[in-house]
């Protein structure tokens, strides 16, 4: 994987995206921080424990299924 730089105004999109996708993984336990440790690095957004944070995001790029995931784990609470 190619190093992102959060310099680099081309790899902004790239690092939010990850870091909403680790935080989605977690939230639904698609993966573990240890998991995640195991990486160089990983990026998670801020707030990212709030589901409503990850809805929000998930809904703005139209990716249903994952609002859905979202949506049933909050009411599983």
């Amino acid at each position: 994987m190619k190093k992102l730089e959060w310099d680099n105004y081309e790899d902004l999109a790239e690092i939010v995206s990850l870091s909403f996708a680790n935080a989605y993984d977690l939230l639904v336990g698609n993966t573990t921080f240890d998991e995640l440790s195991e990486q160089d690095e990983f990026y998670l957004p801020k707030d990212w424990e709030d589901p409503e944070v990850l809805l929000r995001y998930y809904e703005e790029e139209e990716d249903y299924e994952k609002c859905n995931e979202i949506i049933k784990g909050k009411q599983n609470e």
